[in-house]
Protein backbone atom coordinates (compact mmCIF):
# COMPACT_ATOMS: atom_id res chain seq x y z
CA UNK A 1 0.00 0.00 0.00
CA UNK A 2 0.86 3.59 -1.09
CA UNK A 3 2.45 6.09 1.71
CA UNK A 4 1.28 9.74 0.60
CA UNK A 5 3.67 11.43 2.56
CA UNK A 6 6.77 10.97 4.71
CA UNK A 7 7.80 14.31 6.84
CA UNK A 8 10.93 13.15 8.13
CA UNK A 9 12.06 14.91 11.63
CA UNK A 10 14.47 12.27 12.76
CA UNK A 11 17.55 13.82 14.89
CA UNK A 12 18.26 14.89 17.84
CA UNK A 13 18.21 18.88 17.53
CA UNK A 14 20.00 19.88 20.87
CA UNK A 15 23.73 19.65 20.83
CA UNK A 16 23.82 18.46 24.52
CA UNK A 17 22.25 16.12 22.95
CA UNK A 18 23.75 15.72 19.78
CA UNK A 19 27.22 15.94 20.87
CA UNK A 20 26.48 13.14 23.12
CA UNK A 21 27.20 10.67 20.41
CA UNK A 22 28.95 11.92 16.95
CA UNK A 23 28.31 8.59 15.47
CA UNK A 24 24.71 7.57 16.34
CA UNK A 25 24.01 11.79 15.21
CA UNK A 26 25.86 11.35 12.09
CA UNK A 27 24.45 7.60 11.22
CA UNK A 28 20.56 9.21 12.24
CA UNK A 29 21.55 11.63 9.71
CA UNK A 30 22.66 9.45 6.64
CA UNK A 31 21.20 5.94 7.55
CA UNK A 32 18.19 7.33 9.08
CA UNK A 33 17.29 8.84 6.16
CA UNK A 34 18.27 6.14 3.37
CA UNK A 35 16.40 4.53 5.23
CA UNK A 36 13.21 6.83 4.90
CA UNK A 37 14.17 7.12 1.32
CA UNK A 38 14.06 3.69 0.82
CA UNK A 39 10.69 3.54 1.62
CA UNK A 40 9.31 6.15 -0.05
CA UNK A 41 10.57 4.38 -3.44
CA UNK A 42 8.92 1.18 -2.47
CA UNK A 43 5.53 3.30 -1.15
CA UNK A 44 5.53 5.81 -3.50
CA UNK A 45 5.64 8.24 -1.34
CA UNK A 46 6.62 11.97 -1.53
CA UNK A 47 9.21 13.08 1.50
CA UNK A 48 10.18 16.24 3.46
CA UNK A 49 13.70 16.21 5.59
CA UNK A 50 13.77 18.98 8.24
CA UNK A 51 17.12 19.95 7.84
CA UNK A 52 18.63 23.02 9.47
CA UNK A 53 19.79 26.62 9.41
CA UNK A 54 23.26 24.78 10.88
CA UNK A 55 24.03 24.14 7.60
CA UNK A 56 25.17 27.35 7.29
CA UNK A 57 27.93 26.71 10.01
CA UNK A 58 28.97 29.91 11.39
CA UNK A 59 27.82 32.18 8.61
CA UNK A 60 29.67 34.79 7.64
CA UNK A 61 26.17 36.82 6.34
CA UNK A 62 23.08 37.65 8.26
CA UNK A 63 20.07 36.81 7.47
CA UNK A 64 21.45 33.75 5.00
CA UNK A 65 19.41 33.12 1.85
CA UNK A 66 19.21 29.90 0.74
CA UNK A 67 21.99 30.79 -2.00
CA UNK A 68 24.52 31.13 0.68
CA UNK A 69 26.87 28.31 0.75
CA UNK A 70 27.76 28.71 4.32
CA UNK A 71 31.22 28.95 6.47
CA UNK A 72 31.39 25.28 7.76
CA UNK A 73 33.88 23.41 9.62
CA UNK A 74 33.74 19.59 8.52
CA UNK A 75 35.91 18.83 12.27
CA UNK A 76 34.59 20.82 15.21
CA UNK A 77 32.17 20.25 17.99
CA UNK A 78 29.20 20.62 16.00
CA UNK A 79 29.89 19.49 12.82
CA UNK A 80 27.94 15.92 13.18
CA UNK A 81 25.10 17.82 13.61
CA UNK A 82 25.69 20.18 10.63
CA UNK A 83 27.47 17.51 8.30
CA UNK A 84 24.84 15.22 8.84
CA UNK A 85 22.02 17.44 8.01
CA UNK A 86 24.31 18.74 4.69
CA UNK A 87 24.49 14.85 3.81
CA UNK A 88 20.97 14.58 4.32
CA UNK A 89 19.98 17.11 1.75
CA UNK A 90 22.59 15.66 -0.64
CA UNK A 91 20.93 11.93 -0.46
CA UNK A 92 17.75 13.63 -1.04
CA UNK A 93 18.90 15.04 -4.23
CA UNK A 94 20.38 12.10 -5.30
CA UNK A 95 17.21 9.91 -4.66
CA UNK A 96 15.58 13.24 -6.56
CA UNK A 97 17.76 11.72 -9.65
CA UNK A 98 15.70 8.54 -9.42
CA UNK A 99 12.21 9.77 -8.89
CA UNK A 100 11.48 10.53 -5.54
CA UNK A 101 9.38 14.12 -4.61
CA UNK A 102 11.14 15.68 -2.22
CA UNK A 103 10.81 19.06 0.37
CA UNK A 104 13.59 20.25 2.13
CA UNK A 105 12.99 22.35 5.17
CA UNK A 106 15.68 24.46 7.02
CA UNK A 107 14.45 24.75 10.23
CA UNK A 108 15.42 28.02 12.40
CA UNK A 109 15.48 28.40 16.23
CA UNK A 110 12.11 26.98 17.07
CA UNK A 111 10.02 27.10 20.29
CA UNK A 112 6.76 26.08 22.39
CA UNK A 113 5.43 24.36 25.24
CA UNK A 114 6.94 20.85 26.16
CA UNK A 115 10.52 21.77 25.42
CA UNK A 116 12.72 20.27 27.76
CA UNK A 117 13.61 22.89 30.05
CA UNK A 118 17.48 21.43 30.48
CA UNK A 119 17.98 21.13 26.67
CA UNK A 120 20.85 23.57 25.89
CA UNK A 121 19.26 25.77 23.60
CA UNK A 122 18.81 29.44 24.47
CA UNK A 123 15.27 29.88 24.95
CA UNK A 124 15.28 26.82 27.52
CA UNK A 125 18.45 28.33 29.37
CA UNK A 126 17.24 31.63 29.67
CA UNK A 127 13.71 30.44 31.06
CA UNK A 128 15.30 27.85 33.35
CA UNK A 129 17.80 30.56 34.85
CA UNK A 130 14.97 33.24 35.07
CA UNK A 131 13.07 30.79 36.76
CA UNK A 132 15.74 29.74 39.55
CA UNK A 133 15.89 33.72 39.97
CA UNK A 134 19.70 33.16 38.62
CA UNK A 135 21.26 35.49 36.27
CA UNK A 136 20.67 35.30 32.52
CA UNK A 137 23.94 33.69 30.57
CA UNK A 138 24.61 36.36 27.35
CA UNK A 139 27.58 35.44 26.09
CA UNK A 140 29.10 37.90 24.43
CA UNK A 141 27.47 41.55 24.25
CA UNK A 142 24.08 40.12 23.26
CA UNK A 143 23.46 42.11 20.40
CA UNK A 144 24.03 38.96 18.18
CA UNK A 145 20.39 37.86 16.45
CA UNK A 146 18.50 34.95 15.87
CA UNK A 147 15.48 34.09 14.66
CA UNK A 148 13.14 32.67 16.94
CA UNK A 149 9.68 30.79 15.31
CA UNK A 150 6.74 29.63 17.33
CA UNK A 151 6.40 25.41 16.78
CA UNK A 152 2.37 26.30 15.68
CA UNK A 153 4.16 28.37 12.64
CA UNK A 154 6.59 25.91 12.29
CA UNK A 155 4.13 22.98 11.83
CA UNK A 156 2.04 25.38 9.13
CA UNK A 157 4.99 25.96 7.57
CA UNK A 158 5.94 22.42 7.18
CA UNK A 159 2.75 21.27 5.79
CA UNK A 160 2.57 24.14 3.34
CA UNK A 161 6.00 23.29 2.13
CA UNK A 162 4.64 19.69 1.66
CA UNK A 163 1.38 20.49 -0.04
CA UNK A 164 3.71 22.73 -3.06
CA UNK A 165 5.25 22.09 -5.73
CA UNK A 166 9.07 23.78 -3.87
CA UNK A 167 11.76 20.99 -4.37
CA UNK A 168 14.64 23.30 -3.44
CA UNK A 169 15.93 23.83 0.13
CA UNK A 170 13.44 26.51 1.89
CA UNK A 171 14.27 28.73 4.90
CA UNK A 172 11.64 28.07 7.32
CA UNK A 173 11.52 30.50 10.51
CA UNK A 174 10.79 34.44 11.71
CA UNK A 175 12.02 36.63 8.95
CA UNK A 176 12.25 39.06 12.21
CA UNK A 177 15.70 38.75 14.02
CA UNK A 178 15.87 39.09 17.51
CA UNK A 179 19.00 40.27 19.91
CA UNK A 180 20.35 38.18 22.78
CA UNK A 181 19.54 40.50 25.05
CA UNK A 182 15.93 41.71 23.76
CA UNK A 183 15.11 37.66 24.44
CA UNK A 184 17.18 37.46 27.59
CA UNK A 185 14.78 41.28 28.74
CA UNK A 186 11.58 38.98 27.46
CA UNK A 187 11.78 36.44 29.45
CA UNK A 188 12.80 38.18 32.57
Amino acid sequence: EDIKEIYHLACPASPKYYQKDDIYTLNTCYKGTENILNLALKKNSKVLLTSTSEIYGEPLEHPQNEEYRGNVNTFGPRSCYDEGKRVAESLMYAYKKIGIDIRIARIFNTYGPNMRINDGRVVTNFISQALSNQPITIYGDGSQTRSFCYVDNMVDGLIKLMDSDYDKPLNLGNPEETTIKELAEMIK
